[in-house]
């Protein structure tokens, strides 16, 4: 842009043209379209730039939030996991018990509010094992690779891994 193109500041309120006119020069409307033009694409990319920050901060936020809340949830695993082991030892004969009633109902309580934190439990007996979301802590005789037998469930946050399961593996043996 040489000196005759560059744009003029507007100052109390008059337009470049205003400003053009008073210092007596005459007015060349193509130069005028040329810096709207250009103001406008400086605009266009302020516009885009701050979009894409916006986006970029929503998906940190993101981010942080899952990454907070799988902190948490996983030091509160070892505690659902015992829930887990107690409710599926409930002997028949006080199933019916309202107490016994009461702590099924936690445990329920405990799955909606981690379904809501979307952390899911992984399928495991007969899946293919995958290193990603299992932990192979033992193999015995059955198909090889297929998991025979979960040890220690595992979880998942919005499809990564938020602890692997344990489970025992087929060695490709007799079954």
């Amino acid at each position: 842009m040489n000196d005759e193109q560059k744009p003029i500041p507007v100052e109390d309120g008059e337009t470049p043209a205003e400003q053009t006119a008073q210092a007596g020069q005459s007015v060349d409307p193509s130069a005028l379209l040329k810096q709207i033009e250009e103001l406008t694409n400086i605009s266009k990319r302020a516009m885009a730039d701050l979009a894409n920050y916006r986006k970029r901060v929503e998906e940190e936020k993101s981010q942080f939030v899952k990454f907070t809340t799988g902190g948490v949830f996983l030091e509160i695993l070892p505690l659902y996991d015992s829930l887990d082991r107690a409710v599926s030892q409930i002997p028949d004969d006080i199933k019916e018990n309202e107490w016994v009633k009461g702590i099924v109902n936690i445990k329920k309580q405990f799955e909606q509010t981690m379904e809501r934190a979307k952390i899911l439990k992984m399928k495991t007996v007969g899946e293919k094992f995958d290193p990603n979301f299992h932990e192979a802590v033992t193999q015995g005789p059955g198909e090889k690779d297929i998991i025979i037998e979960e040890l220690e469930s595992g979880y998942t946050i919005e499809g990564q891994t938020l602890r692997p399961a344990r489970v025992k593996v087929g060695s490709g043996g007799i079954t």
